[in-house]
């Protein structure tokens, strides 16, 4: 999945997704008249600034001037990337992200051939898993009931080379596609083959229950094959964005926390002793992905690993993985299993009722933190106390500003006898802070003080359809000398042909270009998030100024001239002015 995503997929994207529901997931929202407002996310308040637009899918601080779109919002708050933010939204509404290729762009649906197959692959794999009575016993062995094997979609893939291309590659369009979802290979010499073999095998769903990749649990005794074998990377499936159990721990009422274990046959055998609010990471350590995904729908996670060395090591690098999430109200905690234990074996040993009991006492993050911390210096000495700091230093600037760093720190100097000043002062020496990825721009003090053209844009963002008024292309607009009247045009011509657009789309679609920063200065003034009727009049004044700001020019680049320098349209141009005054 190579190129860039479209603008045409950005602005189908922020008019489908609704900022409120995004925002008030990370943020408290309450309802002020056709608005919504909160404290703001971005900066330390008492008395709410932040306002969030439904009508515009906008939001804005009258404070610190954060402004932007749903895109934006989690580009600030959640640090993810552009193309992150985009794969996310896209996740929430069950929309495919699409990359153009070459010249041409994807079509948004481009990727529906690639479910069927998908699809039928799965319905295969379930129909010899009823033939084979290896498998069976397999998942009887493992304890595994009938019912739960039918609600994951379980099946088997017999052993054997070509049993999936036979049945299906039967034509060249179909083992091309066979070959993009991964379920068969393809050596230098040509020859193709089934990629699972002997295996049963662990559908992987999407967020809206379709069938993206597979994972195989091996059942023959081979040394050369992985135990588990998961489906390579497609334009269906990224490993380090999905988990699998995600769409059934969805289901879950009331989804309070997420319990983050290692393995499929974990998430299935807690899901029959009905603790189904449960996910596990695709053969990858947890990634900064997943995370940001749960804590979507949740507030708590909680990470169950065996107590071995590999364990704890894993829980650690989850850890140092969710520290820069830990924004106040999120929870973490960590259980560690007796060794020798997964979830799966010990929920059948000691039942539902004990493993909920260990879920309940769960370590919590801070405790894990500073119990493994000072295990590696000698507390009892002031060199030890001293190399505690050093070690807590990186990891305390990775945790959000906000109480839970706070309580940190104070923790932190009780145990090192380091005064709370003094550590906070060491923590945040040569501590740059990120800046915001849409520019915090202070707005004019009135729309007032704004030139025709600007005022011209303030108010076809606030009503693209306003554009329909005007008529394009408008040949006296385009020569006008002034500040920003590319800008203008373009965005008259933008919303002529999009006039649906909320302002979230319309700042979205001027990202990265040069007139970013001044559309989103402009989208940021006060009256586009008050009741304006008289926006309209408002609009074609400020026309009228330009046009009679045309008129000024014209008469001054025309007097410059000698009348027999003039050209025809001049001169036309001349007589039709002259007309107009004489009226």
């Amino acid at each position: 999945m190579t190129g860039r995503i479209p603008r045409s997929f950005i602005d189908e994207l922020i008019t489908r997704v609704d900022i409120v529901d995004l925002i008030d997931s990370y943020v408290s929202l309450r309802k002020a008249g056709r608005n919504f407002t909160a404290c703001c996310p971005f900066h330390n308040e008492k008395t709410p600034s932040f306002t969030v637009s439904s009508d515009k899918q906008f939001y804005y601080c009258f404070g610190c001037g954060a402004s932007g779109s749903a895109v934006g919002f989690l580009m600030n708050y959640a640090r993810l990337s552009f193309v992150e933010a985009v794969h996310e939204l896209a996740s929430r509404i069950g929309m495919e992200v699409v990359y153009e290729q070459g010249s041409a762009p994807t079509s948004i649906t481009a990727f529906d051939d690639l479910y069927q197959v998908m699809a039928q692959a799965a319905q295969y794999y379930r129909q010899q898993l009823r033939q084979s009575q290896a498998a069976i016993d397999y998942l009887k062995k493992r304890g595994l009931t009938g019912e739960i094997a039918r609600d994951f979609g379980l099946g088997y893939a017999p052993p054997g080379w070509d049993n999936l291309l036979k049945t299906y590659g039967t034509d060249s369009d179909m083992r091309t596609r066979l070959l993009k979802t991964g379920l068969i290979k393809q050596k230098e010499t040509g020859r193709r083959y089934d990629h699972f073999r002997d295996r049963v095998m662990f559908p992987i769903l999407d967020q809206r229950g379709r069938v993206i990749a597979f994972g195989g649990r091996k059942l023959g005794s081979s040394e050369h094959e992985p135990k588990y074998l998961n489906s390579p990377e497609t334009p269906l499936f990224q490993k380090r964005r999905e988990l699998y159990g995600w769409y059934f721990a969805r289901k879950t009422r009331p989804l309070e926390r997420i319990i983050v274990v290692e393995g499929y046959m974990d998430v299935v055998a807690l899901a029959q002793y009905g603790i189904p609010n449960v996910v596990a990471t695709l053969g990858t350590a947890t990634a900064r992905e997943h995370l940001t995904r749960l804590f979507v729908s949740v507030s708590e996670l909680i990470f169950c690993f065996d107590g071995d060395e590999a364990g704890l090591k894993a829980a650690w690098r989850a850890l140092e993985t969710v520290s820069p999430l830990l924004q106040d109200g999120r929870q973490v905690g960590f259980v560690f299993l007796p060794q020798g234990s997964d979830p799966d074996s010990l929920v059948r040993q000691e039942g539902t009722q004990s493993f909920n009991s260990r879920l309940a006492q769960a370590t919590p993050l801070s405790n894990f933190w500073f119990d493994t911390l000072t295990q590696q210096v000698d507390m009892r000495s002031i060199d030890g106390r001293a190399r505690l700091v050093e070690l807590a230093k990186p990891l305390l600037k990775q945790l959000p500003a906000g109480a839970y760093r706070d309580l940190m720190l104070q923790k932190l100097s009780e145990l090192t006898g380091v005064l709370l000043q003094n550590l906070t002062r060491l923590i945040q020496r040569g501590e740059v802070p990120e800046p915001p990825i849409i520019k915090k721009l202070q707005p004019f003090t009135s729309v007032k003080d704004l030139s025709a053209v600007h005022r011209a844009i303030v108010y076809l963002l606030h009503k693209p359809t306003l554009s329909q008024s005007v008529q394009y292309p408008n040949k006296k607009l385009s020569n006008l000398k002034q500040q920003d009247i590319k800008i203008l045009l373009e965005l008259i011509e933008f919303t002529r042909r999009n006039p649906q657009l909320t302002l979230g789309a319309i700042c979205e679609h001027w990202r990265g270009t040069s007139s970013e920063q001044t559309i989103n200065q402009l989208a940021t003034q006060k009256p586009l998030f008050t009741d304006t009727n008289k926006i309209d009049d408002e609009f074609l004044g400020a026309l009228n100024g330009l046009y009679e700001s045309y008129k000024t020019q014209f008469w001054v680049e025309l007097m410059e001239k000698k009348p027999n320098e003039w050209s025809a349209e001049e001169r036309q141009e001349y007589l039709n002015l002259v007309g107009q005054n004489s009226h």
